[in-house]
């Protein structure tokens, strides 16, 4: 899988599953900061990794992470 598809499904995800606006989706932005990541969301986001990339994040990896660019070199590391 391609960084841009990783991207792509990530950020389907944030935008159609967890209602961020899509404005808000750079590789710069900061999952807490500026989308406002919630513990629950973290949460959502694991299991969303799970099922479309096929690993289970480890406990707590989600809440380390501080930008999205972070979030796409996780699951690239991890596929």
């Amino acid at each position: 899988m391609t960084t841009q598809e990783i991207q792509e499904k990530v950020n389907a995800f944030l935008t159609d599953r967890l209602e961020y606006e899509p404005s808000a989706i750079t590789p710069e932005a900061e999952l807490k900061r500026d989308l406002g990541m919630t513990s629950l969301d973290a949460v959502e986001t694991s299991i969303f990794i799970k099922r479309t990339f096929g690993f289970q994040p480890e406990r707590g990896a989600i809440k380390t992470l501080v930008t999205l660019q972070d979030l796409y070199d996780y699951i690239a590391r991890n596929i």
